[in-house]
């Protein structure tokens, strides 16, 4: 199975109303759960003429990047295959549609970085052009050169979206540019980039002899070292690229162009990529189903805190009407004799008026002796105020009742149906990493 077909597979699992985006952004986590790129992303650092676009175009197979002894390149560059070439670069906010993963960049820095931010697509079938995209940064020099955004912050930041860091180091540099040290170290700094950093010396052809090559070595070696911290296994390949029809290189620089290295290089990282992304959707599995999880607990508290304040708040109305419907009773029991023969007569009515009027006259009234007018308007007084309270303590619980804020049923039933939605993608994503291994082991 080819690698790009296996990274379009992977993706499809991400696709579609039940993919993993789709769920990740109906459970809340936005662009959090990003379709795993099916491309793997080279980033070239280096000072300016160090051969950065001469090395894109020489893999490409097309003059695709401006070369020169100038600073051609101040801003990003992304060089990605497509179906089409473009005839004019594609810029700024485009190139952000083509990069969503970019998105916190463009937030970071703001409109300086995303100006300067360009993407040319070529039909090349060079090579693993296919599977690559390559990053070319702003040539980096020393001195009062005005860049248009932090360029030293933003390469750092743009590493952490590369799946390969190439540092090119050109004899004329030898290393020794400040600017392109300090980002180095500062990539370094960060445990998670040196082991996808990778250091090149550059247009070697251009070395006069094996002495000055031997001194050259030795010099950009001493400069490296003094700005990283896993110095172990450290290698500078020495490359450059062969122009059609030039003399064969000098005597002291034969078998030394190790440009297929850097291929090489490249080709390991497309099936890491491959291993990567089957472990990304594993990962972001378990994230949206930790995500749900949490969604649907919150929720159950939150529906059980609603539910009994709502439960207080209907006691409080009960008790509201409790009232009046006792004092009403206790004004018929203290006033019967008042009353007409036929309602006497209901035998009924008259043991419950009289049952109710024995359980509650000695909570309510302070002694035996009949009512009078004025503790008759005392009792009135306070019923309706007793009515009134609790009518105004239940709706005060209610309104504090709404503003815990409970899932519609559908959505925590949707979330739910999540749970088997998750379990067949991790199924698929197992059965796409069998043919994987299967493709590069024999059958056991």
């Amino acid at each position: 199975m080819e690698e790009e077909q296996l990274m379009a597979r992977v993706a499809e699992l991400y696709g579609g109303e039940l993919g993993l985006a789709t769920i990740g952004k109906d459970v809340g986590l936005g662009h959090d759960i990003l379709t795993p790129r099916k491309k793997v992303t080279v980033m070239i650092i280096g000072n300016h003429s160090a051969g950065k676009s001469s090395f894109i175009n020489w893999y490409v197979g097309e003059d695709i990047q401006r070369t020169g002894v100038a600073i051609e390149t101040q801003g990003f560059t992304f060089i990605t295959s497509g179906t089409k070439r473009t005839l004019a670069p594609i810029k700024g906010d485009s190139t952000l549609l083509l990069y969503p993963h970019l998105m916190p960049l463009s937030k970071e820095y703001g409109k300086s970085l995303v100006e300067n931010l360009t993407t040319h697509v070529s039909t090349s079938t060079q090579r693993h052009f296919n599977v690559v995209d390559f990053c070319d940064t702003p040539g980096l020099v020393d001195g009062d050169i005005a860049y248009p955004f932090d360029v030293n912050a933003a390469i750092v930041s743009m590493a952490a979206y590369a799946d390969l860091i190439f540092v090119f180091l050109d004899p004329m540099g030898q290393a020794l540019c400040s600017r392109t040290m300090k980002v180095v170290k500062a990539l370094n700094e960060n445990g998670q980039y040196a082991d996808k950093m990778k250091y090149y010396l550059t247009k070697a052809d251009t070395v006069t002899d094996s002495k000055e090559m031997m001194k050259l070595m030795v010099q950009i070696t001493q400069n490296i070292k003094a700005n990283i911290q896993n110095q172990h296994g450290l290698e500078i390949p020495s490359i450059w690229i062969s122009k059609p029809n030039a003399p064969p290189p000098p005597e002291h620089l034969a078998n030394l162009n190790q440009i297929n290295m850097v291929c090489d290089v490249i080709e390991q990282s497309i099936h890491q990529k491959v291993q990567d992304n089957l472990s990304q959707v594993e990962k972001d599995c378990q994230r949206v189903r930790e995500t749900i999880h949490r969604l649907l607990q919150q929720d159950e508290i939150q529906c059980t805190a609603k539910r009994s304040r709502q439960l207080v708040a209907t006691c409080f109305t009960l008790t509201a009407w409790v009232v009046p419907l006792v004092t009403f009773v206790l004004l018929i029991g203290e006033y019967k004799a008042s009353l007409p023969t036929a309602i006497l007569e209901a035998d009924i009515v008259m043991d419950f008026v009289e049952n109710v009027h024995e359980a509650f006259r000695p909570l309510v009234l302070d002694s035996s002796a009949p009512l009078g007018l004025l503790s008759t308007l005392k009792l009135l007084a306070s019923s309706v105020f007793l009515f009134i309270a609790f009518n105004a303590v239940a709706q005060f619980i209610k309104t504090r009742a709404k503003n815990f804020k409970t899932q519609p049923s559908d959505v925590v039933s949707r979330w739910k149906s999540y749970d088997r939605v998750l379990d067949d993608i991790l199924d698929k994503r197992l059965e796409l990493f069998r043919e994987y291994v299967s493709a590069y082991t024999a059958a056991q």
